[in-house]
């Protein structure tokens, strides 16, 4: 009777010792997956969070852009205010006083290529050669163009206005900035630019022997003179 329940004793100890081996594999395989699938889940959750931050947004367009009139306009001339403006941008920027900086120097430019054109348009046909190049009117753009630039740094050009959007860079994880800037000077101080590249033309027609482009030059700079002297 004794052997009898020592044996069923054993046998009752290993059931006991079995179900707490199958219970002990079954809590640490079941917490393990759990906890598996909580970080299979979280890293999906990051890679969209990532793939949403990264992934290309249209911020603006032609129907919702509510950035100031003015930023659309690269050249403007206002009679009523007897002013003269160019406008420029500088996107994704990463310090905010540099990015203004980059936008007035990109008006600039603006009013620098305006000054450009506009030699073009009044004395291609009054010199001799191909229309560019080294023979052509294009060797006295650059001429032209040097002595706007250093008129409009005289002339009292200034920053009228400043309209900037702050954005995020996902990659660096630092803010940028979109800055347009809107310089403005006087109409008067405008025309008195002009003359003054004109004159430099002038010497430069009579020098080559360009006679009908220093005569265009001529009636151009009459054309100026009664400007100013109306007041614009």
């Amino acid at each position: 009777m004794k052997n009898q329940d020592d044996r069923l004793s054993l046998i009752l100890n290993f059931a006991a010792t079995v179900f707490l081996c199958l219970a002990a594999f079954w809590f640490v395989l079941f917490t393990g997956c759990s906890h598996i699938l909580n970080q299979v889940k979280a890293a999906r959750e990051q890679a969209q969070i990532t793939y949403e931050l990264q992934r290309s947004h249209t911020v603006l367009t032609s129907e919702n852009d509510k950035r100031p009139d003015w930023t659309k306009h690269t050249f403007t001339e206002n009679n009523s205010t007897g002013s003269v403006a160019f406008s420029g941008a500088f996107f994704h920027g990463t310090d905010y006083a540099v990015s203004v900086r980059c936008a007035n120097a990109e008006a600039l430019k603006v009013g620098v290529q305006a000054i450009g054109n506009w030699i073009r348009a009044e004395f291609t046909e009054y010199v001799q050669g191909p229309n560019t190049g080294a023979l052509g009117v294009d060797r006295y753009v650059s001429d032209g163009i040097a002595t706007y630039a250093d008129c409009l740094r005289m002339q009292g050009v200034r920053q009228a206005e400043v309209y900037y959007e702050e954005t995020f860079n996902p990659a660096t994880m630092q803010p940028t900035y979109n800055v347009f800037v809107r310089l403005e000077m006087s109409k008067l101080d405008y025309l008195k630019t002009k003359a003054d590249v004109l004159r430099r033309l002038q010497k430069r027609f009579d020098g080559d022997g360009h006679l009908k482009a220093k005569e265009r030059g001529d009636e151009l700079l009459r054309q100026l003179k009664d400007q100013v002297g109306q007041g614009a």
